[in-house]
């Protein structure tokens, strides 16, 4: 009975993702948004409280960094839009490297096993770039939704946990409520730092071997970073694949494979594991199977907060006796 309840909700949840997407799926940005920076903040407060000589107050924190957010947001906007803009005056540069490829590769042996040509023909990349400009013109107009949801999160928040407290007087569950807060701000404060890392080194050694398109796969290396198995591999893949067009030899997209690989092996292999244990304690079956769930509903967007949102998921359905069955069956152990 409780696993039809289940399925059902489930079932009405993922139809209600599909319809009312124009508005949650901006409500679950500014979600996300808020969940990141308020938890860096809470690191200025107890610097500032303990290091520094004065006591900074959480809520001005909280504006102040969410200030400086948008200041460094906007900024990386406009440098990945001038970063695509430029590459994109070398386009024709970059499709006649590629129509060479496609013409070896079409009198190769390989081709005959693997269509390779066929693959590097489909490529345009014109069309590419500006089909991302478009999508980040798009994003930017559709960003004032975001803020919206962001200054109601930010003055709701004092009202919602007095109303918590109202509703619920059982001291047991307003501990869950405050573990299950501090677990979700530990992980994407953690996540988040990863993240960081992963962009600037991206950055750094697509800038030392020259691609022109190092500032944007960084910054798309820091987003990647928070979906598992998949981010981490188009991390590597695409930078590789512009790499052997941009350079048209063997041996800087092989520095580059080489160098992308070892940073995702130390980040999410050796540094996320130390910092936060076992990183993701979540069934990579039930992961890959949520991930292609909302990238089908909500795109590229859904697929970035997927991970996210079955972390806090599993967070929230392991602290409740009643849910924790449903827990066992997402997590990985």
């Amino acid at each position: 009975m409780k696993l039809n309840i289940f399925l059902l909700t489930s079932i009405f949840i993922l139809i209600l993702f599909y319809y009312g997407k124009f508005i949650i799926l901006p409500l679950f940005i500014s979600l996300f948004i808020y969940i990141v920076i308020k938890s860096i903040t809470k690191i200025f407060v107890k610097i500032s409280n303990q290091y520094l000589n004065f006591k900074l107050n959480e809520v001005l924190s909280f504006f102040i960094f969410s200030l400086i957010s948008s200041i460094f947001f906007y900024f990386i906007w406009k440098i990945l839009k001038f970063n695509l803009s430029q590459v994109m005056d070398k386009s024709e540069f970059y499709q006649n490297n590629l129509n060479f490829i496609i013409n070896y590769f079409t009198n190769s042996s390989i081709n005959k096993i693997i269509p390779i040509s066929d693959i590097f023909d489909a490529i345009n990349f014109v069309k590419i770039f500006s089909n991302v400009l478009n999508s980040l013109t798009g994003l930017a107009g559709n960003f004032s939704l975001v803020l919206i949801y962001l200054i109601f999160l930010i003055v709701e928040e004092k009202n919602f946990l007095i109303k918590l407290n109202k509703v619920s007087k059982n001291k047991n569950k307003n501990k869950i409520l405050t573990k299950i807060n501090n677990d979700i701000f530990k992980y994407f404060r953690l996540k988040t730092f990863t993240s960081l890392l992963t962009g600037i080194l991206t950055f750094l050694i697509l800038q030392i071997i020259g691609n022109d398109l190092s500032t944007v796969f960084g910054i798309f290396a820091f987003f990647l970073n928070f979906i598992p198995f998949i981010g981490s591999l188009f991390s590597i893949i695409f930078p590789f694949i512009f790499s052997c067009i941009q350079f048209l030899n063997f041996f800087d997209p092989l520095i580059t494979l080489i160098l992308l690989i070892s940073i995702q092996i130390f980040v999410g292999n050796f540094l996320e594991p130390k910092f936060m244990g076992k990183t993701l304690n979540i069934s990579p079956i039930v992961m890959l199977t949520f991930l292609s769930i909302m990238g089908k509903l909500w795109g590229v967007f859904g697929m970035f907060l997927s991970v996210p949102m079955l972390v806090v998921l599993l967070i929230i359905l392991n602290n409740f006796k009643a849910t924790r069955k449903f827990a066992i069956l997402i997590a990985e152990k």
